[in-house]
Parts: C-alpha cells; sequence; structure tokens
C-alpha cells in the first residue's frame, strides 16, 4: 500500500470533522516564522494531534527546508497535472504531514481550473486535527485570503524595534479586515522580562489605539542551537528537545490547544477557493 493509499484508507475510517486552520505569518522578514510553524507541529504532533503543514509562502519553500523533506509531489501537480491532493500529502518528521507548493512561481501567476482541486482538498478537514498554513511575511492579498478563511491567527514576531512596528500594522489591517482570534510569540528574545516588555508595549498600543488586543501564547528564547539546526535541516524540537527553545515551544503548543476557537470553520477548502477565486491565480498585488 503506497503513501495515497494509505491516506485515503485513513480518511475513510475517519468521521466527518472540522480541523482548526491556524495561519503562522509576521509583519517582516527574519522574525523566524517558518521556523516556528514547523517546531510548532511537531511539537503538537508529539501531544497526539494529527497535523498537516501548509507551505503557504508562495514561490518559496523554506518549510520544506527546514523540515527536511523532499516533496514527490507538490500542489502544482494537483493544479497542472493529474494528481490528487492525497497524493501530494508528504511525510515529515515524527508523523507530521507537508504539503509544499514546491517553489513555483506558475501558482501565483497562473490562471487554473479548480474544480477537481476543490473536490479533493475538502477531505483534508476530515482527517486532521490542526492545519498549519506558513504564510509569507508582510501582508498580501494571498496572506488576506488564508486569514480571512483560518480559525485563528499566530503573529511571529521579535523584540526589534521595527518587528514590533511591523506586528502592530499587520495586526491593525488583520483587525480592520475580520474579526479573528490573534495570538502572539514573542522569537528571539534574551529572557522572560524582555518578553513581557514586548508583549506589555504591543498589546497596550493595541487597546490605547484599536480598542483591540492580542492573545499571549508565550516567547521562545534565542539560542545558536536553533541556526544549527536549520543547517542541518532538523528541527530543533528533535535535535535538542532539552534545549530552551524547545521547551518554549512545547510550552506554547499546550497553551494554543487549550485555547478553542468559536469562529465560524470553512476549512481549506475555503482557504483554496479564496486563493483562486473565479478560477484565477493568486494576486500577490
Amino acid at each position: 500500500m503506497d503513501q495515497a493509499e494509505r491516506l485515503r484508507y485513513l480518511f475513510q475510517q475517519n468521521n466527518a470533522k472540522r480541523c482548526r486552520v491556524i495561519t503562522v505569518t509576521g509583519g517582516k522578514g527574519g522574525t523566524g516564522k517558518t521556523c516556528i510553524s514547523v517546531n510548532l507541529s511537531i511539537a503538537l504532533k508529539k501531544i497526539g494531534y494529527k497535523v498537516l503543514i501548509v507551505d503557504a509562502d508562495i514561490g518559496f519553500s523554506n518549510a520544506e527546508i527546514e523540515l527536511g523533506v523532499v516533496s514527490n509531489y507538490t500542489l502544482y501537480d494537483v493544479l497542472y497535472g493529474n494528481k490528487k491532493i492525497v497524493d501530494v500529502i508528504n511525510d515529515g518528521p515524527v508523523g507530521v504531514k507537508f504539503i509544499s507548493t514546491g517553489g513555483n512561481f506558475d501558482l501565483v501567476n497562473g490562471n487554473i481550473d479548480l474544480n477537481v482541486f476543490f473536490n479533493n482538498i475538502k477531505i483534508l478537514d476530515n482527517y486532521f486535527d490542526y492545519i498549519i498554513v506558513d504564510t509569507g511575511a508582510g501582508i498580501n492579498k494571498t496572506v488576506k485570503s488564508f486569514i480571512d478563511m483560518s480559525d485563528d491567527v499566530i503573529i511571529v514576531t521579535t523584540p526589534e524595534p521595527t518587528a514590533i512596528m511591523d506586528a502592530y500594522i499587520l495586526i491593525k489591517t488583520i483587525n480592520d479586515l475580520s474579526d479573528k482570534n490573534l495570538y502572539l510569540i514573542v522569537n528571539k528574545v534574551a529572557n522572560q522580562s524582555e518578553y513581557v516588555s514586548v508583549y506589555e508595549r504591543l498589546n497596550n498600543a493595541l487597546i490605547n489605539f484599536l480598542g483591540a488586543s492580542i492573545i499571549n501564547l508565550g516567547f521562545v528564547h534565542e539560542d545558536a542551537k536553533i541556526s544549527e539546526c536549520i543547517k542541518m535541516q532538523i528541527p530543533i524540537v528533535l535535535k535538542y528537545q532539552y534545549s530552551k527553545p524547545s521547551k518554549d515551544i512545547a510550552k506554547i503548543a499546550e497553551v494554543l490547544t487549550n485555547y478553542k476557537t468559536d469562529k465560524k470553520k470553512e476549512g481549506l477548502l475555503g482557504i483554496f477557493r479564496k486563493m483562486f477565486l473565479n478560477g484565477g491565480g493568486i494576486n500577490n498585488g
């Protein structure tokens, strides 16, 4: 039984349900957003959840690289080839599943017929507990589409003033567009006091100027082991599971599961309908 057949069998064994779709994004590049997406997904899997990562940084495949996964097939093969969605789900570490865009810019600029794709992708909602969508940094129509159709949004920032300002602008934009559960992870912090300072500054600004707030998920320590693991293409929660960053991410996973979304769930099918509205390609304008 090949991988696709195994997944089809698993899908058939599960009762219909809706998974929790979480978009992970950031106001600027360099915050470690993809590293958080990858390691958080593995942490969720390690505590018993079925997890799928969707690498939605269209045109790039950083999540695939950090996972140390070589994709046999990608979304390109579904949209332009003869593969079904179950055929492009790749095996990642410890049983985490992964869908890659393959770093193919044709997914951004192409005009595609997605009727068959839509009929296949809805099956993913019936199997996974969490779908973690790793987007590009900043805000554009593609990122907006993922945010709009997600249950929750995790904003990743760092203590750098520019990163905090960019996170504020991103949160303001999201707040203007939709009513979502917004969560904050502060990455690359020296210690807990620095993290508390960043969270309080950002959250107070949101309360004072937007009448909004963001849920505190936690922080991840700065550690040279993270860069080492990225170079080795081994997630830090696997290579150095007792390191400070790994313990931080494990704690974030536990905190996240204790927050329950109360938003209307439209699932991954809805995400891709929004992305490719009326059969067109993704608009990054």
